[in-house]
């Protein structure tokens, strides 16, 4: 066994491209084809790339990093190979252009130190490692990208390739002869072998190499994957050139996606000049990006529920419980969710975890390999955790979902009820949407975290018995206010639920919280006095927006917040003069209103619910169906007198 084959011995690509190696690639990496190559780059990232700061990855000798300098781009060239990077070094002081050299081991060497760049290029030098590390590779590349930067990258199309692969060759020129060898592995896609250079009366050397040789498809996998959209594909360096399986060089255009921002970064204070957050700076600033107030309504019932846990079990011997054998709670809460819910919950359809977002988290997993098939303006956690894992996402509007489905064939839909205008479609709704995903093999998420104001007899759990690609989330943060229990449920036919218990982490609820939780859930509707009192002001609250001249949807009568839609940066200002904190959901494109939302899609009526007042979508304050352009802004309704009178005293001139 050579050197280079021992498991002890570096990579392959380490000493592979020294200067017996460029000895040879000298004469097929021709100044003209260089100057062709570099024009295309060229020519693709003035149009296409957010900036002028270019990586060039694997840049050899240097040969497209000299030439993209002399068109003006700021470039950095990394490489492995200590002779190749001296060599263009040489080359861009011989040309006069500022060009930053690295030696890094793109592969191991993670993360690389670098910072970020407006596009990546990689010419001739990918599929030196495993798919694995192909795949950590162009992580790296997204992640040293800023949102929305370009990727150019090109590789050898092994369908061209195989026709014409031959196990040993001959290239011979005045002073100089390169032996090829080699083998191909259809099974592993590489190709392994070596080649004995001679050159003058030098005594020979022989180099190995073992290359990924790649199929332009899978090469697009990897991409969508690590989180690229691609956007264009050419062949043989020609801009628009469609590529044919006899394409020997195939460039992928593509274009790093944008993380949706976690749903916990809404609460991230901004800091002034000082260092300050926002609430620092300016105290008296209303915060009405949720309502803390709503304890006030419920408290009796979390008062009695935290008396009988502790005494029945005490704090210290409930903080103990650590059930190895019942270990997603399901024996134990089983009972008391079926009570709650009103039908017979069987222990292999419930799964307790860490609140709905662990939940969530555990769910993405069954989104991969993808896409995933979200709503605009959804709870966008469970999306961002799948991209990351390597699925796309895809965002659609109510009325296109059918179609959606149907094209995509997602692995995962995810939906949150009520939306986030307030759409609190019903479970006739529901199962049309469930059949139609089911006969695409695709499983639905239902996160119901805000759907409890409704109170239980309005939840969707029953649905899970009958719809076997249906799981449902409730939790006790949103209305009991007790997220800090940590507490959260996924209910779903027994299959599912096994699948889901594959991925979800076992124990995730504690004992203290799972027991107050329980006891919470046992008392039933506890939110009568709370849905009075969001009745009682939540119009009155619309009606001040409206008048203060924003445009409200308020959505299902029960739920205790409006939207405003921000359409031309209106209602920023609003928010600025006015002192108020709102969440912000955008920019996003939404349907408002109980009718968009049935459309032609999936039919239903609009759903009545207790301390709805009415039909949802009633006061839908824009009506029907449209596009946004700026962002929606989601404004809890003040339900404490003093919160209330805060709000009236900002918009004293619109009342």
């Amino acid at each position: 066994m050579s050197d280079a084959r021992r498991p002890d011995s570096p990579p392959w690509y380490l000493t592979f491209f020294g200067e017996d190696f460029w000895a040879v690639a000298d004469h097929e990496y021709t100044p003209e084809r260089t100057a062709a190559e570099a024009g295309y780059l060229a020519a693709v990232l003035d149009t296409s790339a957010p900036g002028r700061r270019v990586l060039d990855l694997g840049c050899g000798t240097g040969r497209h990093a000299v030439a993209l300098a002399a068109r003006g781009f700021g470039v950095t060239g990394v490489d492995s190979g200590g002779w190749a990077l001296g060599r263009a070094e040489s080359a861009a002081a011989a040309a006069g252009v500022p060009v930053d050299w690295l030696r890094v081991d793109l592969l191991r060497e993670l993360p690389w130190p670098v910072d970020e760049f407006d596009a990546v290029v990689c010419v001739q030098s990918f599929g030196w490692g495993s798919d694995a590390q192909q795949l950590r590779l162009l992580q790296e590349v997204r992640r040293v990208l800023v949102p929305g930067g370009l990727l150019i990258l090109d590789h050898s199309n092994v369908l061209a390739i195989a026709g014409k692969y031959v196990p040993e060759a001959t290239f011979e020129t005045e002073g100089l002869r390169a032996d090829f060898r080699r083998t191909y592995r259809t099974a592993s896609g590489r190709s392994t072998g070596e080649i004995e250079v001679r050159r003058g009366d030098a005594e020979p050397v022989v180099i190995h190499d073992d290359v990924r040789m790649y199929q332009p498809a899978e090469v697009r996998d990897l991409l969508t994957r690590a989180g690229f959209t691609v956007e264009r594909v050419d062949a043989d360096f020609a801009v628009g050139r469609e590529p044919a399986p006899t394409t020997r060089y195939v460039q992928f255009v593509a274009r790093s996606r944008a993380d949706t921002p976690a749903a916990i970064t809404a609460w991230e204070g901004r800091r002034d000049t000082r260092g300050s957050t926002q609430d620092e700076a300016h105290p008296s600033t209303l915060d009405l990006r949720w309502s803390p107030d709503e304890f006030e309504f419920v408290r009796p019932w979390v008062d009695a529920a935290f008396r009988s846990a502790y005494e029945n079990g005490g704090l210290a011997e409930l903080s103990r419980a650590y059930p190895l054998s019942d270990p997603y709670s399901a024996d134990m809460a089983a009972p008391a969710l079926s009570g709650h819910f009103g039908l017979d919950l069987a222990p292999g359809m419930v799964t307790a975890g860490a609140g709905a977002t662990g939940l969530l988290h555990a769910c993405a997993a069954l989104a991969v390999p993808g896409p995933v098939l979200r709503l605009a303006g959804g709870h966008p956690d469970l999306p961002r955790w799948a991209a990351r894992l390597g699925a796309e996402t895809i965002t659609t509007r109510f009325e296109d979902l059918s179609a959606a489905l149907d094209r995509h064939a997602p692995s995962v839909l995810v939906l949150d009820r009520p939306t986030i205008t307030g759409d609190l479609f019903g479970r006739e709704r529901l199962e049309e949407i469930a059949e139609t995903a089911r006969a695409c093999g695709t499983t639905v998420v239902l996160d119901e975290a805000y759907a409890v104001y409704a109170g239980p007899g309005a939840s969707c759990v029953p649905a899970v018995a009958e719809h076997p690609n249906l799981i449902v989330l409730r939790s006790m943060s949103k209305g009991y206010c007790c997220g800090g229990l940590r507490v959260g449920f996924a209910f779903a036919a027994p299959g599912l639920t096994r699948r889901l218990r594959e991925i979800a982490p076992p124990l995730g609820a504690g004992g203290a919280g799972l027991a107050v939780a329980l006891r919470l859930l046992a008392q039933g509707d506890v939110f009568g006095a709370l849905r009075t009192r969001i009745a009682e002001v939540k119009p009155v609250v619309a009606r001040t927006l409206r008048r203060a001249g924003l445009k409200v949807t308020e959505g299902a009568g029960c739920l205790p917040w409006v939207t405003v839609d921000g359409e031309r940066g209106a209602a920023s200002v609003v928010w600025e003069k006015r002192g108020v904190r709102v969440k912000e959901i955008g920019p996003v494109e939404v349907v408002c209103g109980a009718e968009g939302v049935s459309g032609a899609a999936f039919g239903g009526r609009p759903w009545e619910v207790p301390g709805s007042g009415g039909r949802q979508g009633e006061h839908a304050g824009s009506g029907g169906s449209g596009r946004r352009d700026g962002p929606l802004y989601k404004i809890a309704v003040p339900l404490s007198e003093a919160r209330l009178t805060a709000f009236r005293d900002a918009f004293a001139d619109a009342r």
